[in-house]
């Protein structure tokens, strides 16, 4: 039996944030013995400059298209069945969820290495970028 909520998209890029656990109610797949989830959450470090907040901008219809190849990609190399990606836009601060990738398959190991292929290249391939803004106040493009 194969079930999808569509109150939650496949690709989300913008300044919302799904619940979780509505996230993996938005697919139901008998044949899945594995969903693997990746959150990205920005963090202040010593290293990393003490930053207090990240400025995310995409391209939004380009990073949809990227992100749409992206899971075919995977799902083509992985056999998975089904994947989540959301990005938030706008400013999110430290300790806020701002990266979400899910990943529905038959295995574990099938979820974990396309979440990772999933996260991997939509850091490198999308359009979406961020400011670092540091405690300091200094503002960094990355």
């Amino acid at each position: 039996m194969l079930e999808k909520n569509p109150t939650i998209p496949q690709i989300y890029i913008g300044e919302d944030w799904f619940n979780l656990q509505d996230v993996l109610d938005s697919y139901k797949d008998e044949t899945c013995g594995a969903v693997d989830i990746f959150i990205g959450v920005p963090r202040s470090a010593p290293e990393d400059g003490e930053v207090r907040e990240l400025h995310y901008e995409a391209y939004k219809s380009m990073a949809e298209k990227v992100i749409q190849e992206i899971i075919e990609e995977a799902k083509q190399k992985f056999k998975i069945k089904h994947a989540v990606v959301h990005h938030r836009t706008g400013v999110v601060p430290v300790k806020v969820p701002s990266f979400l990738v899910a990943v529905w398959s038959g295995h574990r190991q099938e979820a974990f290495e396309a979440c990772r292929y999933i996260v991997d290249n939509v850091k490198a391939r999308a359009p979406i970028w961020k400011k670092e803004v540091f405690k300091t106040g200094k503002e960094s493009w990355k």
